[in-house]
């Protein structure tokens, strides 16, 4: 197995992904149509996306020299994005940098929360004074946005905090889509560690609820293997299987869970630096849903972990006629059960590169193998001979397979982790 420096290859997904990169492809990247919103994604989503871009972009110039002639190719992508965010209306025509940006549910406020915290401690200091601005009032909105949504009415999971857990097969899960508030808790713990003045996380006057948020992810809603070291978790949900899709885990919920988890863990532990991985249950929590996919690659010919997969058996199989079944004698239709599954085809063991923030460089060696060995990567004719990372490989794929990518390479790059591989 090859290995490349995860410096190196962040510069050359640069290069390939962005257009102010020096070898731009158009016929992978789709960084510019998010930007414009030219191929029709909601806002919401294109806010989201921006902020994986945020993240990856803020950590690769926080990481280059500063001899290096790319810096100034990515500082450019930066003022770029920014520019973008800001021209980003919400339905009400309103500056999603400075609007609520649907907290609950949807992860995109989180993740924007991240990658504006990470461009403030880094490249905020080389940007011009307008942007400055822009980018500091942003984060203290967003950050503030969620500090106040934590325990108001209107966020949809905080009564359901300490609701009681429902059971199928043994598979436990939350009554919300747990993924959203714990990427918005996980930003606003970044923001507390490296941004906020209190002295002490447990100073922060919601540090209980905080905390709360991330224990009650393995404690009440996942499910762990009798040994007490693996952890998956179902898309929870209150209605339907296709509004609520609960029962069933999901490599790409899973691998946004265990990122905020690592997020969080800085909320409650302070650290001060990226670079430090806080010493913390909810850091040891994030790893246990690692150690859930690592079974399922060695439970799978294909290495693939499913982005809709068998409920509480810790091989993560591809949902079977007899699980659909069982699930139709609940009370689902089995056209629910259709179009879940019809949603949900794209490729997806890649998705748990997000979990690298977790700074497990054992498990991401294992990824590399299994996104390769399950056909999720595009690699070039010319790489017979010059050679790329599986991550940059599997980036081609499409836009949410390079966002992922994003948000892999940005956690790498905090945690210090050396090399990638090309998964041989």
């Amino acid at each position: 197995m090859a290995t490349m420096s995860t410096l190196s290859e962040a510069t050359r997904f640069f290069n390939e992904q962005f257009p102010e990169g020096s070898s731009y492809n158009s016929r992978y990247s789709q960084v510019s149509a998010i930007r414009s919103g030219s191929n029709g994604q909601d806002a919401n989503l294109r806010f989201q996306r921006l902020g994986n871009q945020l993240q990856f972009l803020a950590s690769l110039y926080d990481k280059l020299t500063a001899s290096s002639i790319l810096k100034e190719s990515v500082k450019t992508a930066i003022l770029a994005t920014l520019t973008a965010m800001e021209d980003l209306k919400n339905s009400a025509g309103q500056s999603l940098l400075l609007s609520n940006a649907n907290l609950g549910g949807s992860p995109s406020g989180g993740i924007v929360l991240a990658g504006l915290v990470i461009t403030r401690t880094g490249v905020y200091h080389d940007l011009d004074t307008a942007n400055r601005n822009r980018v500091a009032l942003a984060t203290d909105s967003l950050a503030n946005q969620i500090t106040s949504w934590m325990d108001s009415s209107s966020n949809p999971s905080y009564n359901a905090l300490e609701d009681t857990v429902s059971c199928w097969r043994n598979q436990r899960f939350a009554n919300f889509a747990v993924n959203g508030p714990i990427l918005h808790v996980g930003g606003l713990g970044l923001y507390l560690d490296l941004l906020a003045n209190y002295s002490s996380a447990s100073s922060f006057p919601k540090y209980q609820t905080l905390y709360n948020y991330g224990a009650y992810v393995m404690d009440k809603w996942a499910t762990l293997d009798s040994s007490g070291t693996q952890a998956s978790l179902a898309i929870g949900g209150l209605l339907s299987i296709n509004s609520g899709r609960k029962f069933f885990p999901s490599s790409g919920y899973n691998a946004y869970v265990g990122m905020g988890l690592a997020w969080l863990a800085h909320g409650v532990a302070y650290t001060g630096n990226l670079g430090t991985i806080p010493d913390s249950r909810l850091l040891c929590d994030s790893k246990k849903i690692n150690n859930f996919y690592r079974n399922v690659f060695h439970s799978q010919a294909n290495m693939k972990a499913y982005e809709i997969s068998e409920p509480a058996d810790f091989t993560g199989g591809k949902l079977t006629e007899d699980t659909i079944l069982a699930v139709v004698e609940l009370g689902y239709t089995r056209t629910e059960i259709d179009q879940l599954l019809a949603g949900h085809v794209d490729s997806s063991t890649g998705y748990l590169y997000t979990l690298s923030w977790n700074g497990d460089s054992a498990f991401l060696v294992a990824l590399d193998r299994a996104v390769r060995t399950a056909g999720e990567t595009v690699f070039l004719e010319t790489e017979a001979t010059d050679g790329s990372s599986v991550i940059i490989a599997y980036s081609r794929v499409g836009e949410a397979a390079a966002h992922r990518a994003m948000a892999g390479f940005a956690g790498m790059l905090q945690r210090g982790i050396p090399t990638v591989t090309d998964g041989k």
